[in-house]
């Protein structure tokens, strides 16, 4: 299939609004159009590639094969206009109102976001950072196509194709209440073993590192409670005997708040590093490594004890 020269692209950016929305209506008020004129741009876009593109199902648009089949160039290529437009201005944080959107975990958010934003707000007053979670699955396409635009994650199938910058290396502890009656300043692997434990985790299933170096010595800990944010955790643990096994830097960001003990934990576990990923298209966005350098100072300024 071979489109026309003069082909106008600006219809790509209707039919990815359409593609991303199933709906003329959305799109029209997502590019801030009249419906009527999104609905004539998709009747050029049927005309030149010759195909439906979008059928009604119910109450929404369904795209065809063929619209399967090219969404991802599309996006691809918008991205690229996108960013060429961006590179070939300077950025000045003094001065920018761009947003950025930074794809963490809501522990990761827990330990970085409000130093992030305290030296975005001091530096760049104009610009906004959003924090994003994510399906790591789907990170490397949501930063090649710019729906984030950096990420903080640990390393794993789904960032082996993207740029990193090593940012700071946990160790594990062991969070217990003061008071607790089993544990005093220390806690033996006989006691972690024997006492219930708190995970706090966005997944609905799964263990931690902690659990395969215990499997790997023949034990197993009692996972009494599982929650979805580390700070619901922390408050269990405040209030109960449950102890809760957590990255340092986690565990110092929620002490500002609940004072816990915090204790070695008695099986050994190799640290998993926190990195900075972004995709390549974004290497020469001014803007895109500013914000990625303030990440790393400030990573830095409080990485913690090893």
């Amino acid at each position: 299939m071979k489109l026309n020269s003069r082909f106008d692209l600006n219809l790509l950016t209707v039919f990815e609004a359409i593609y991303s929305r199933a709906s003329v209506t959305l799109a029209a008020r997502h590019l801030n159009l009249s419906q009527s004129a999104i609905s004539h741009a998709l009747g050029r876009l049927r005309r030149e590639f010759g195909d439906q593109l979008f059928v009604r199902v119910g109450s929404g648009l369904v795209p065809t094969a063929l619209a399967r089949s090219i969404i991802e160039p599309v996006r691809t290529a918008l991205r690229s206009v996108e960013l060429a437009v961006v590179t070939a201005s300077d950025f000045d944080p003094r001065s920018s109102d761009r947003t950025f959107r930074i794809a963490m975990r809501p522990t990761t958010e827990v330990r970085f976001f409000s130093d992030i934003v305290a030296r975005v707000t001091a530096d760049a007053p104009g610009v906004q950072i959003v924090s994003a979670d994510f399906r790591r699955s789907e990170l490397a396409q949501a930063l090649a196509h710019g729906e984030v635009d950096m990420a903080l994650d640990i390393a794993s199938e789904a960032t082996a194709t993207l740029r990193t910058a090593p940012l700071r290396s946990d160790r594990l502890v062991v969070a217990a209440r003061h008071g607790h009656p089993r544990i005093h300043g220390a806690v033996t692997l006989e006691a972690y073993l024997a006492t219930g434990h708190v995970i706090a985790s966005p997944r609905p299933a799964g263990l931690g590192p902690e659990d395969n170096a215990l499997a790997e010595a023949g034990a197993e800990r009692r996972i009494v409670a599982r929650c979805q944010h580390v700070a619901t955790a922390w408050n269990i643990v405040a209030g109960s005997d449950l102890i809760l096994t957590l990255p340092l830097s986690h565990a110092e960001s929620l002490r500002k708040f609940v004072d816990l003990q915090l204790l070695p934990l008695p099986v050994e576990v190799v640290p998993r590093a926190l990195n900075l990923y972004w995709h390549e298209v974004a290497d020469r966005d001014h803007g895109n490594a500013w914000l990625r350098q303030v990440i790393v100072d400030v990573a830095s300024v409080h990485a913690p004890d090893s």
